[in-house]
């Protein structure tokens, strides 16, 4: 199988039944046990990649206030619906964020950076992410890896690889991760926790990390 390009991800990510499929997920349990902890006052949470919106009420009701991001209308429509008073949405690439230099408390960043079509812009990303976050903030991130690669993957070359619709993602090893991790200036809080989840199609192997800016 050959792949002259990626195909455009507004076509998957936008598409109707993917918005729903998404729009019924739950927010993840570990995503409760990082707030269990009482938001400072007036400190600021940023999902960078919020989907469907399925961590905003979470966020809101622990105390913070909120800016959602994502780069598809399909899915930030969705994700509108939760809004409140202390939710705001902006259509952005998590390579640009529309957001001021160490204005977050916390940043959720859950299944988006090997979304991303080339290492650098992992790279890129991660910077960011970085940027944005408050001095002792934490990052909360979870992406797929090349710990596990599916074979219905087919390999490009520089860590990047083709799904069967056309669709691009980099995968790199954990240690590369924490090799561009380490670069951007975060430092893991603790053991990443590395597991298979079932995928469509396939199954993708996830790294996940809480992550924090000394």
């Amino acid at each position: 199988m050959t792949h002259s390009g990626p195909a455009p991800t507004g076509t998957y990510w936008n598409d109707h039944a993917t918005v729903a499929a998404f729009a019924e997920l739950p927010a993840p349990p570990y995503l409760a046990e990082l707030l269990a902890a009482p938001a400072p006052e007036a400190a600021l949470a940023l999902d960078a990649g919020c989907g469907a919106g399925r961590n905003l009420p979470a966020l809101a009701a622990a105390g913070y206030r909120v800016l959602a991001i994502d780069l598809h209308p399909g899915m930030l429509d969705q994700a509108r619906r939760h809004t409140g008073p202390r939710t705001a949405f902006a259509e952005a690439d998590v390579t640009s964020l529309p957001l001021g230099d160490q204005r977050a408390s916390l940043v959720v960043c859950h299944g988006v950076l090997h979304n991303l079509h080339h290492p650098d812009a992992l790279a890129t990303a991660l910077r960011e992410l970085y940027r944005v976050l408050v001095p002792g903030g934490t990052l909360s991130l979870n992406l797929f890896t090349a710990g596990h690669l599916d074979p219905c993957l087919t390999p490009l070359g520089d860590d990047r690889y083709a799904l069967p619709n056309g669709q691009h993602m980099t995968l790199l090893s954990p240690d590369d991760l924490l090799s561009l991790i380490h670069a951007s200036g975060l430092v893991p809080s603790g053991e990443a926790v590395q597991y298979l989840s079932p995928g469509d199609p396939g199954q993708r192997s996830v790294w996940r990390a809480i992550l924090t800016r000394p």
